[in-house]
């Protein structure tokens, strides 16, 4: 290993290839007519590149495949830094290269490394062009391309902000105006009528859904979850939401659900805002009202996260007001250094990002950390997004070509991405439903069946030859949605700020599909069985049939309308016929299809006594046991 001392007199770096490069300014962005001093001081942040990657995915079908000797075997957190923490060297190597070229203000947490320097300074060690830009609302202090030293490229993922740009938008989901539709033969004790705020000052009497009726829709039935099985639920809260205490006691109250509050922790100078004239609690008033909804009493906790990571804006981000990007990268590095005891076992988000916005080194890097919480037996949840098969539409690029715009983090293999249905009685899917399939990353082989029977049967000939031959969708990559979720008719009843709103979207649905998730681990934690887990490989060998396929309706998108919103979205792509139908077996609009939990629970405790590392387990533990803590069960799903 090189000395420190050694590090600083290296002669000047040989700089390898452009290690990231804009092709052209993101939309909406040009260069300012201001200048900035080359004296000025930039703070930078390295991602130093984790160790044994190659080792990830294959440790994580071990322990996640229900037929593997080491299933359930998951790890903790002293395995995961073992495995796949950067090296020593790659800190000591780096800070010194910033130290020997006159970086200030370096630290490292091991895992990035932070510092300041000038402008002048940065341009030299990264051969790069810093200046500034503007999209007419704000300046951002940018470069197209950056470079690295050789020497230095073992060791770096990648450097920002550099070619990134980014800016604050909330990204909850606008309250709905459509009433809720009745046309299914809706029993009418599944809906309750309530007056609520319309468009210029208006209300109107609406029907919303019950949280019986999800109960109903579900196929709950009279289970009955116990809060100290050790099974519980963690929800990001990005862009300043904070979940309302208050209006969660509301909901409870109108509903007849036992009392239960959350837990909440800050990240990155996030703060809990309760004060109502100012709180932006809507995203997050409808992931923790539609967890409570289903949890039966398991306990929920709440990560406020602030901070934005960097992104490449497209038509839907032009500006800083118009920034939906999320801070994934802050999120995901708190968790995964948690101990076992203190991480939630599931984990859900109700934020998405257009995939082609999000850097590829940046996307791969959060996605391996999802990944590493499968390994640690979390099942991490993601909604698809409510645009259909894409609002934007348009590749970045200089040729602006169309294409489908599925989202991200969904798009990650190692994330459960949850879709939307709707009705109740002759379910459907939702035509916002996000789904449609990656350009970062490949098919993963627990869907490869799944996905080759839909190319080969479900998609229409004609429609699949258009879409490849037109490359507005890569058939070779990892499809979503995973499953799906109630989205849509009837709408969701949300307290907000005291008043009884109408909510939608697959917002709606991850959470909810998180809360089965955490149930299924109840029932699992009682019997003495570990965690479901990452959940992806149960879903596609074991539990497909547990799910209700969803063969009527589809989704549509690519008219240049966002469907979220209603908006116009100006010089979109624009991709006549877009869309993806329901079909038998695993679609690009509701997955798998939705769960069945009587169904689902069944095979969670039968399936898993097929495994050699389950039996050998049962043998030894009380299949009744219930355990006191989160803590006693990460020690029973490590057996």
């Amino acid at each position: 290993m090189l000395s420190k001392s050694a590090l600083l007199t290296l002669a000047v770096p040989t700089f390898a290839a452009i290690h990231e490069q804009l092709s052209t300014l993101p939309y909406g962005w040009k260069k300012s007519s201001q200048s900035v001093p080359d004296n000025s001081t930039i703070h930078l942040q390295i991602a130093l590149s984790y160790s044994n990657l190659d080792q990830l995915e294959s440790t994580l079908k071990e322990v996640s495949d229900p037929g593997s000797p080491q299933y359930g075997q998951y790890l903790d957190l002293e395995d995961i830094n073992k495995l796949f923490a950067p090296s020593k060297e790659s800190a000591e190597v780096v800070t010194g290269w910033l130290e020997k070229n006159g970086a200030t203000s370096i630290t490292s947490d091991g895992h990035t490394v932070c510092f300041d320097t000038t402008i002048e300074l940065a341009n030299e060690m990264l051969s790069a062009n810093f200046q500034l830009y503007t999209d007419d609302f704000e300046d951002k202090l940018r470069t197209a391309q950056y470079s690295l030293p050789d020497d230095l490229i073992p060791y770096i993922d990648f450097v920002s902000p550099t070619t990134y740009f980014g800016g604050p938008k909330a990204h909850g989901q606008a309250d709905r105006q459509e009433p809720s539709t009745n046309d299914d033969g809706w029993a009418e004790s599944c809906l309750r009528l309530f007056t609520v705020p319309m468009r210029d000052n208006q209300t109107d009497d609406m029907a919303l859904l019950t949280p019986t009726c999800l109960q109903k829709l579900y196929n709950i039935g009279n289970y009955q979850a116990d809060p100290h099985s050790g099974s519980n639920i963690g929800f990001g809260n990005f862009l300043n939401q904070s979940a309302s205490y208050s209006d969660l006691e509301q909901f409870e109250s109108l509903f007849s659900i036992a009392p239960q509050n959350f837990t909440v922790t800050l990240l990155n100078g996030a703060i809990d805002n309760q004060d109502p004239e100012v709180a932006l609690p809507r995203e997050a008033n409808l992931d923790i009202q539609s967890i409570v909804s289903l949890a039966d009493g398991l306990p929920i906790d709440s990560y406020n996260v602030r901070g934005l990571p960097p992104f490449i804006p497209d038509l839907l981000l032009p500006n800083i007001s118009k920034n939906t990007n999320e801070p994934y990268l802050q999120f995901y590095t708190h968790l995964l250094s948690l101990p076992n005891s203190e991480l939630p076992w599931v984990i859900t988000s109700s934020y998405g990002d257009h995939e082609n916005t999000v850097p590829k080194y940046y996307a791969k890097r959060v996605c391996n950390m999802i990944g590493m919480l499968g390994l640690r037996g979390r099942t991490v949840l993601h909604s698809t997004g409510d645009e259909g098969v894409g609002a934007v539409c348009l590749a970045n690029g200089n040729d602006g070509a169309a294409e489908f715009t599925p989202q991200f983090p969904t798009t990650c293999p190692y994330v459960t991405a949850v879709g939307g249905t709707n009705f109740f009685e002759n379910i459907e899917a939702w035509n916002s439903s996000g789904g449609g399939f990656s350009d970062y990353f490949p098919t993963p082989w627990y869907q490869e069946d799944a996905v080759y029977t839909y190319l080969d049967k479900g998609i229409n000939s004609e429609a699949k030859i258009y879409y490849s031959s037109n490359e507005y969708a890569n058939f070779a990559g990892r499809g979503i949605p995973d499953i799906a979720g109630h989205s849509f008719s009837p709408l969701f009843p949300r307290v907000l700020n005291g008043t009884v709103r109408p909510g939608a979207g697959t917002s709606a649905a991850a959470p909810q599909v998180a809360a089965i998730f955490a149930l299924l681990n109840d029932a699992r934690f009682q019997a003495g069985l570990p965690a479901i887990g990452f959940a992806n490989p149960w879903l596609y060998a074991n539990a497909r049939n547990s799910l209700v396929d969803v063969i009527r309706g589809g989704s549509i998108g690519c008219s240049g309308i966002n469907l979220q919103t209603g908006q116009p979205v100006p010089g979109a792509g624009i991709i006549p016929y877009a869309s993806w139908d329901a079909t038998v077996g695993w679609d690009p609009v509701t997955g798998l299809g939705y769960p069945d939990f009587q169904k689902m629970k069944s095979i969670a405790l039968a399936e898993v006594l097929r495994s050699p590392s389950i039996r050998s387990k049962m043998d030894q533990v009380d299949c009744h046991v219930n355990l006191e803590n989160a803590e006693s069960g990460a020690e029973i799903s490590a057996i």
